[in-house]
C-alpha cells in the first residue's frame, strides 16, 4: 500500500498539532507554606474537612486595610464575609473598629449579644419581618438599637413598612437610605423618591431618624476604564446627596454615614474625604474570586484541608476501563485518582500542584475524585488544600474555623448559627 506525500505531510501535521494540544504535566510536590500545614493538622489529629485560617497572613491583610481607611473615615467590617464573632473580634481588635456590617437578621442578634459595643449598619434592605425579628429576639444585652443600628431602606414603600414596626415598638428607628450609584441592583435612583423619604422621615422624627446613605460600587472594580467608573460614581452619589440635603437641609445637622466601598474597591477612597465609611471583609481572608490588582497587596488566608481516603494508581471509571492507559498517556495529570472526604465546595485546589477535578466522574459531596500526574505524592491521610471562592457561604460549612500561626492550630472560632429560632 502506497502512501501518498500529502498523506504523509497531513499525518505529521495532525501528530504536530496532538503533540502540541497535550496537557503538560502540572503536577509536583508540596511547598513548604502547605507541607508545614499539613503537619499541624496531622499533629491536632485532625481527621475531617475544615477550613483553616492563616492568622499571621489575616493580621498582614489588615494592617493593608488600616493603612488605606485612616479617620476621620470609619473601617467598616462586613460580617457575612467573617461569619464569626471570634474572628469578627479578631479584626475589629486589630483594626481599632467598632463599626460592622450585617446582612441577615440571625447573625445581627448574634452580633447585638456578643459584641454589644458594636455600630451596625444593615448592607441589604431587609423584610419588614426579619426586622420585627430582630427586636423580638433582642434580649439580654446591652445593645441599644437606637442608637447603634442604622436599617438600610431602598424605597418609600418600605420605608412605610419600617415606621409602622417602629410605632408598632414604641421606639425610634435609625435609617440609612440605599441610593443607586451604578449598580442598578435597586435603591433610590431619583430625585423625586429620594425627597419623598426624607419627607416621611422628616415628619416622624418620634420613630425615624435619618442616618446616612450607603452607594454599593463594586461594578468598578471590574469595569475596563475603572477611573471613569469611580468618577460617574462619585458623581451620582454627591448629587444625591447634595439634592436631599437641599430638600431637607435640618436632617443634615449631625454627623452621617456616608458609607460605599468593599474589599474590591476599598484601596480607590484613600483620598476621598467626601465617603466618612468604608466598608470591606473579604478581602482579609482573600478567597479566590478576589484576586484582583486593587487587592495586590493582600495575601492568600483562607484554605479548606480535607484528608485523603482512599489512591489509585490509574484512573478507572466504570465502563470504559480499558481507557486507563489512553487517559495517562494523553494527559499526564490523569495518571492517579484521589479520593477526598468530602467535596463539591465552592472552591479550587490549591496545594499540590496540579491536581484536578475529573469531569467525567464529576463532583461529589461525599468522596469526590481527584486526578494528578506521578509527579503528585500523597499517601492515604494526607490533606490537600483548596481555596474557597468566596468566604460568606463556605465558611459555614466546616464547624469551627481552625485558626493557625506557623503551621499550629492556635484558635478555634465558632462560626455563626445561621438558624432562626424563634
Amino acid at each position: 500500500m502506497k502512501i501518498g506525500r500529502r498523506a504523509l505531510i497531513l499525518g505529521g501535521a495532525a501528530a504536530a498539532v496532538a503533540v502540541l494540544l497535550r496537557p503538560s504535566d502540572r503536577g509536583g510536590p508540596r511547598d513548604a507554606y502547605f507541607a508545614s500545614l499539613d503537619q499541624g493538622l496531622k499533629r491536632a489529629s485532625v481527621g475531617r474537612p475544615r477550613l483553616l485560617l492563616d492568622l499571621d497572613r489575616v493580621d498582614a491583610n489588615i494592617d493593608q486595610v488600616t493603612r488605606r481607611i485612616r479617620p476621620p473615615q470609619t473601617y467598616r467590617v462586613v460580617v457575612k464575609s467573617l461569619p464569626s464573632i471570634d474572628l469578627l473580634r479578631h479584626v475589629m481588635d486589630r483594626s481599632g473598629t467598632r463599626a460592622l456590617m450585617g446582612f441577615h437578621q440571625p447573625f445581627l442578634n448574634q452580633v447585638a449579644r456578643e459584641l454589644p459595643d458594636a455600630d451596625v449598619l444593615l448592607g441589604k434592605p431587609l423584610p419588614v419581618q426579619s426586622a420585627a425579628a430582630f427586636y423580638r429576639d433582642l434580649r439580654g444585652t446591652d445593645f441599644r438599637p437606637e442608637a447603634q443600628l442604622q436599617w438600610l431602606v431602598d424605597t418609600d414603600a418600605r420605608l412605610a413598612e419600617y415606621q409602622q414596626l417602629a410605632r408598632a415598638l414604641g421606639t425610634r428607628l435609625r435609617i440609612n437610605l440605599e441610593i443607586d450609584v451604578g449598580l442598578h441592583r435597586g435603591g433610590f435612583g431619583g430625585v423625586d423618591a429620594l425627597r419623598q423619604a426624607l419627607q416621611r422621615i422628616a415628619d416622624d422624627p418620634r420613630h425615624l431618624e435619618f442616618a446616612g446613605f450607603m452607594g454599593y460600587d463594586v461594578f468598578i472594580a471590574k469595569s475596563q476604564n475603572q477611573a471613569r467608573a469611580l468618577r460617574q460614581m462619585t458623581t451620582r452619589y454627591r448629587e444625591l446627596v447634595a439634592a436631599a440635603r437641599a430638600a431637607q437641609p435640618g436632617l443634615f445637622e449631625g454627623r452621617l454615614t456616608f458609607n460605599t466601598g468593599g474589599s474590591q474597591t476599598y484601596t480607590l477612597y484613600e483620598d476621598e474625604a467626601f465617603f466618612n465609611d468604608i466598608s470591606a471583609g473579604s478581602g482579609l481572608v482573600m478567597p479566590s474570586d478576589f484576586d484582583l490588582p486593587t487587592l495586590a497587596d493582600h495575601q492568600p488566608a483562607c484554605f479548606i484541608a480535607t484528608p485523603v481516603l482512599k489512591h489509585d494508581d490509574q484512573v478507572l471509571l466504570p465502563g470504559v476501563e480499558f481507557a486507563a492507559g489512553v487517559f495517562a498517556a494523553w494527559n499526564p495529570n490523569w495518571s492517579q485518582s484521589f479520593y477526598i472526604y468530602g467535596g463539591n465546595w465552592q472552591a479550587d485546589y490549591a496545594s499540590p500542584p496540579g491536581l484536578i477535578r475529573n469531569p467525567l466522574w464529576g463532583y461529589s459531596s461525599n468522596q469526590e475524585m481527584v486526578n494528578a500526574s506521578d509527579r503528585v505524592n500523597l499517601a492515604i491521610g494526607d490533606f490537600i488544600f483548596m481555596r474557597p471562592r468566596q468566604s460568606e457561604a463556605v465558611f459555614l460549612q466546616f464547624g469551627d474555623l481552625l485558626g493557625m500561626r506557623g503551621g499550629e492550630i492556635t484558635e478555634r472560632w465558632p462560626v455563626f448559627d445561621s438558624v432562626v429560632r424563634s
